[in-house]
């Protein structure tokens, strides 16, 4: 190994010329790269008496197979014959004992953890020389085959490492969870990457932009430069993997974030390792993905964990981590250009188109905001990197901008009277109206995003207010929640909420835009004439628009939500509304046969049991259209159709439109109407 090692150092001192060259009698005969660690030339140097070994070809004696490839062996020492080794095999197809002579080129060392001699590996952990000097981790080398040791050799590896402070190279004996395979790009084993282009092979698209895929390892062919993934989906339906350039591939972060980004965790987070809780509004940078949950959870370097404890890299959901951005800005926000924005010299975007913040900008995180405006002069998609002064926040309708902390005046929907919200931004169904994320009251349930009135909200007193998550603060007598609100009263005795009807046909400028009979929900009195006007939003319009319409009283009439019936179904589980109230009892006896007597009659006859209890029923959610539901299976229906960006697939990600997806209104299962409480 000594000898080796000072091969190796001499032959890195020559210039590459004598390397490409073979001209240094000491250097090695061939070096596909500059790195110092070198390469390991498979030669009869290279195997010791005891080492496993395996065939990597048919060997031949008088050109008859004699060893099959991938037959074991045990090296016995040096042939008598100049440059080969002598190898006794498991298994020869001539039947015979014999050892044979083989050429280095002819065998592969058999190493622990299924390494090779001559893969580039790094350092796992840190590592100590026999000279006292320190292998930091990720440091690289390359494996020079099994421990000389022969007590070590089955279980243990000689790796050499050249110390990058000092030309120096080492050997040290490693265990297999000592080092790991270094992969091109610093990607490791299980990554999960998506594509950054369509990917050919023979000039026909087999993988497509932003499809989903797993790292498995370097390429054999060139583990340099190329690097072996599985995709989740090829085109031609093939399951093969793909050997890929590193620029074909891009790590991909839970809720699109990348390395290097600067978050804040949005709340206390306990991370259930033993070590403390990070408080709310921690910030720090994102390093990598999570080991265990790479598609959840990222590897944070917190900046300042002593204040707290525990370790200064954290593992936490992306959900719980906010981009700080600069501007204060938040993603998914709606802007607009506050002038014409030209880039070298061109207006590109004209001053008030609209757009959606997408994230921190790549090339200065901490000053510009990337941007994706609906409209660009020159006709390209591309996404702008904006100073905060060329943008303006859209603001929602009721006063509120988005981030704003609300609570429910009333029930909406599945969500209960109290539960707290945060405002994402206007709604793109109805201009009158926000969209808001409303929180779980507890773990059993799912965070949904509807689309509502600002009357049927409370503003909380500040943007980060403290506040408690456990669940709608409700007086112990049911009153509604202190508010210092005076709500205008409704004409006609309509409460905000309330289920109506059309008494009629009603028209707008003489065409018939609401049908007789068509359900709608009271907005509130109508701006125009409070007295005298309702405004209802209607769950289908003739014409196709989803305006709110001022009635008078005459024109509606209040609809008593219908009963539910013995049988009918749940149209998302398919399970019962009704179900019944509890399982009969078994009649207590006294141990006697229930036989009827011999005359046929009894003297008294017996008293008839209790009424069997009436069907109960499940909690239902009657929607905006009348469709009737169980309020669990609606709740994880709207979580399902209105999730946001973190829980989109990683070809959504990829593209900044997708930003808008959790401001669309979800649909009713059963028409296909707007979900508008």
């Amino acid at each position: 190994g000594a000898h080796q090692a000072a091969r190796a150092a001499r032959a890195m001192a020559l210039p590459p010329s004598v390397w490409r060259t073979g001209s240094g009698g000491d250097g090695p005969p061939a070096m596909t790269t500059s790195d110092t660690v070198g390469d390991v030339v498979s030669d009869v140097d290279s195997f010791r008496c005891g080492d496993a070994v395996v065939a990597v070809r048919d060997l031949r004696v008088r050109g008859c197979v004699v060893v099959r490839v991938g037959c074991r062996g045990g090296v016995v020492g040096p042939a008598s014959s100049s440059g080969r080794i002598c190898v006794q095999f498991e298994h020869r197809e001539d039947l015979s004992d014999n050892r044979l002579n083989c050429l280095p080129e002819e065998l592969r060392h058999v190493l622990v953890g299924g390494h090779q001699v001559g893969v580039r590996v790094r350092a796992a952990r840190p590592l100590e020389t026999s000279r006292g000097r320190t292998i930091a981790p990720g440091m690289p080398g390359i494996i020079v085959g099994p421990a000389r040791d022969p007590l070590e050799q089955g279980r243990r590896l000689l790796v050499r490492f050249a110390l990058s402070s000092e030309e120096i190279v080492e050997e040290i004996v490693c265990d297999p969870d000592d080092i790991e395979t270094a992969i091109a790009g610093n990607f490791r084993r299980g990554n999960a990457v998506i594509a950054t282009r369509d990917l050919r092979v023979g000039g026909a698209v087999v993988v497509r932009e932003g499809v989903l895929g797993s790292v498995i390892g370097p390429s054999s062919s060139d583990s340099q430069h190329r690097i072996t993934v599985s995709f989740s989906h090829r085109e031609d339906g093939s399951r093969n993997r793909l050997n890929c350039v590193v620029n074909e591939i891009r790590l991909y972060l839970a809720s699109g974030l990348e390395i290097g980004a600067r978050v804040q965790v949005g709340r206390t987070v306990t991370l259930h390792d033993g070590h403390p809780a990070v408080p709310g509004g921690t910030r720090g940078t994102v390093v990598g993905p999570s080991a265990d949950e790479p598609l959840i959870k990222v590897l944070v370097r917190l900046d300042s964990p002593l204040t707290f404890g525990g370790p200064s890299e954290r593992e936490i959901r992306a959900d719980d981590l906010q981009l700080v951005i600069a501007g204060g800005f938040r993603r998914g926000e709606s802007v607009s250009a506050a002038k014409d924005l030209r880039v070298k010299g061109v207006v590109v975007v004209k001053q008030g188109v609209v757009g959606t913040v997408v994230g921190q900008s790549a090339t200065d995180p901490s000053g510009r905001v990337t941007v994706a405006f609906a409209r660009r002069e020159d006709g390209r998609c591309n996404n702008l990197n904006v100073v905060p002064a060329e943008i303006t926040r859209l603001p929602c309708t009721g006063g509120l901008v988005p981030g704003d902390r609300v609570a429910a005046l009333r029930q909406l929907l599945v969500v209960p009277r109290g539960a707290y919200g945060s405002v994402l931004g206007p709604s793109c169904a109805r201009s009158s109206r926000v969209a808001v994320r409303f929180a779980p009251v507890d773990d059993t349930e799912e965070e949904v995003v509807l689309h509502v009135e600002p009357e049927d909200l409370r503003a909380l007193h500040a943007v980060g207010e403290d506040v408690d998550e456990s669940g709608p603060e409700l007086g112990t007598d049911g009153d509604e929640m202190t508010e210092d609100v005076v709500r205008t009263p409704v004409a006609g005795g309509y409460d905000r909420g309330d289920t109506v009807a059309a008494t009629r046909d009603l028209c707008v400028r003489g065409k018939v835009v609401v049908r007789a009979n068509v359900i709608g929900t009271v907005v509130g009195p109508s701006g125009d004439d409070p007295t005298g006007r309702v405004t209802v939003a209607f769950s289908w319009r003739e014409d196709g628009k989803t305006n709110n319409l001022n009635v008078v009283t005459s024109e509606i009439r209040k609809v008593e939500p219908r009963s539910v019936a013995r049988g009918e179904l749940c149209a998302i589980c398919l399970g019962e509304l009704l179900v019944d109230g509890g399982a009969s009892e078994a009649a207590e006896g006294d141990g006697a046969d229930d036989t009827a007597q011999d005359d046929g009659a009894h003297e008294n006859p017996p008293e008839e049991g209790p009424p069997p209890p009436p069907p109960r029923c499940e909690d239902i959610c009657r929607m905006p259209c009348g469709h009737v539901l169980h309020a669990g299976c609606i709740r994880s229906y709207l979580n399902h159709q209105t999730q946001n960006a973190g829980r989109m697939s990683a070809t959504q990600a990829t593209n900044s439109v997708a930003a808008l997806a959790p401001l669309k209104p979800a649909q009713c299962p059963v028409c296909r109407r707007d979900v508008l409480p």
